[in-house]
Order: structure tokens, then sequence, then C-alpha cells
């Protein structure tokens, strides 16, 4: 896990680190984690106004062009925890996300995705809408041809 963290994190320039508010609200910031290589953990300066707890905590990394294509992602699920004015992210688990670890990787995620959305349309009773794949198709090609 370590060494995919490491591969991965290296290639974005910030990330999202999601905690714990001090009343137990879901809080997010944007940051700069910095690999710990000896402890194997990552070091994360959050400004002293975020009023970030210690506890259950992810990092998400994530990237695309101006048209939302050429996605790219990963989460990092972990606790953090406050020392030395900085924090301490450990990690627990890597989540590789659309664009990260080759095929296998968009295969995991894709299938991960359609799980978790029949999950939600049976519980609700619903059927799985149709997508207008040719409109979209229009409406990517129109884009395209405007960028050149």
């Amino acid at each position: 896990m370590w060494s995919e963290i490491r591969r991965y994190l290296r290639r974005y320039p910030t990330a999202v680190l999601t905690g714990i508010d001090s009343v137990g609200r879901p809080f997010s910031i944007r940051c700069k984690p910095e690999i710990d290589e000896l402890t194997q953990r990552l070091r994360i300066q959050i400004p002293p106004t975020a009023e970030l707890v210690a506890g259950p905590a992810s990092i998400l990394c994530h990237s695309h062009n101006l048209f939302l294509w050429k996605l790219r992602s990963f989460l990092v699920r972990g606790s953090l925890e406050p020392t030395d004015g900085a924090w301490l992210f450990r990690p627990v688990r890597f989540v590789p996300g659309i664009g990260v670890g080759g095929l296998p990787g968009m295969l995991r995620f894709a299938r991960s995705k359609r799980r978790t959305a029949k999950h939600y349309l049976d519980q609700r009773g619903l059927a799985r809408p149709q997508i207008p794949w040719a409109q979209l198709r229009a409406i990517q090609k129109n884009s395209l041809s405007q960028r050149d």
C-alpha cells in the first residue's frame, strides 16, 4: 500500500483532506501532504482555523482536463492525529479510482460503480435510466472541435 501512495501522490500538486470537525460534521480542506518515509505516514499542515479533530479521515487526489476528461483519481483511507504543530495522516487503505492502476484499475472502478448504482436503484424500486448516448457524443465532438 505504501508504495502505491508514494508512487501516485507525487503526481498531484494538492489533495483534499476530509475528516471530522469539532461538532462531528464532515470537514474538507485542500492540502499538500508531505511523505514521511520513516514512519510511512503523511504530514499535513492545516491552518489553525480549521476545526478538525483526530479520528477517521481520507485523502482524495484527482485531476482532469478543462473538459473534465482524462480523469485520474485515488483515495487513501486512514486516521488523522495532531503532532508537533502539524497533523499526521496514518494510511490504512489505498483505493484506486479511475485512471489509476492501469486496465485492472479501470475495470475494478467500473464494476464497483455498476454495483453501487444497481444497489441504489434496487433499494428505491427504480429502473435503470436511459442515457442519450448520441446526444452526448455530439456534445463531446462539438467541445473537442471548439478546442482546436
